[in-house]
């Protein structure tokens, strides 16, 4: 008995959309229950799309405020530019990740650093701050490649990532406020990587390029995500096709309420209002 977790759901992004300079495609939330993927809420893949050289003051996303989350972008090709109105700010390459804290409430912006053109591959998660922590003072963090652990897989089958949560004994780097993994998974053709979670956190995996048995009985191609019922424990992947990628989120539910508008996430609809008023108040400067 090999107490795979079950395969739930395997199913595709929406409809590409513009976010600033980026096409994305959104894959978090699928469905009717907020809760289903608790604590990510929210996810956005762009795709890797080039971009032609820029002069001037460049592109941007424009300033837009967060309360109650966090926001967390991985880059997987090119590079990517934040700033925040709490002073932090940063490039981010190829293989890194920035994630910042909005917590009691900040505005910033992401826009592709590529002054003499380029590509651009990236997820952006929201994380789904605990009530008791959806008013802490907002943070940021930036995880550059050398903060990164790479984890080797047994016979050069490739390595895990580990950005947050522990992997064979290997921490990653992100601080969080609940328990979570995300990993970024390298496959070589054929290369294996065995995961275990605990069967009552909600695990997904997202296939950002190439394409991978999971398993050993669904083959999911590249910009699919696999929703995992709460059964089971192990998630067994294996690249059927060269240079695979794969994005793994498993976390352990919060289980409280969620009311969501735009860009805040908070527990009750009074406090939506209340974030949208401190908006307006000037509040997030």
């Amino acid at each position: 008995m090999k107490n795979y977790k079950q395969i739930e759901q395997v199913f595709g992004g929406s409809d590409p959309f513009q976010v600033g300079d980026f096409t994305v495609r959104n894959y978090l939330p699928k469905y009717e229950n907020l809760q289903r993927m608790s604590p990510f809420f929210f996810m956005d893949h762009g795709p890797s799309m080039t971009f032609p050289p820029i002069s001037g003051k460049g592109r941007t996303d424009g300033l837009h405020p967060h309360r109650g989350i966090e926001t967390v972008s991985i880059v997987f090709e090119g590079s990517i530019t934040h700033f925040d109105t709490k002073g932090n700010g940063g490039t981010i390459h190829q293989n890194e990740v920035q994630w910042m804290t909005a917590g009691s409430g900040i505005q910033h912006m992401e826009f592709p650093e590529l002054p003499e053109g380029g590509a651009v591959d990236f997820v952006q998660l929201w994380v789904n701050l605990p009530k008791a922590h959806k008013l802490t003072e907002p943070k940021y963090q930036s995880l550059n490649v050398d903060k990164i652990p790479n984890v080797p897989l047994e016979e050069t089958g490739g390595t895990v990532r580990v950005i947050a949560g522990e992997y064979n004994g290997i921490k990653g780097p992100a601080s969080t406020f609940a328990p979570m993994n995300i990993f970024d998974v390298r496959l070589n053709r054929s290369g294996k990587a065995n995961l275990s979670f605990p069967s009552d956190y909600n695990t997904g995996i997202f296939i950002v390029k190439g394409s991978a048995a999971i398993n050993e009985e669904v083959d999911v191609s590249s910009q699919q995500f696999v929703l995992f019922k709460n059964e089971g424990e192990k998630i067994l992947l294996e690249a059927t096709s060269e240079n695979t990628i794969v994005l793994v989120l498993s976390g352990e539910p919060l289980n409280e309420p969620i009311a969501h508008r735009g860009p805040f996430v908070m527990n009750t609809e009074e406090e939506i209002v209340q974030a949208f008023r401190d908006y307006q108040n000037g509040m997030f400067d």
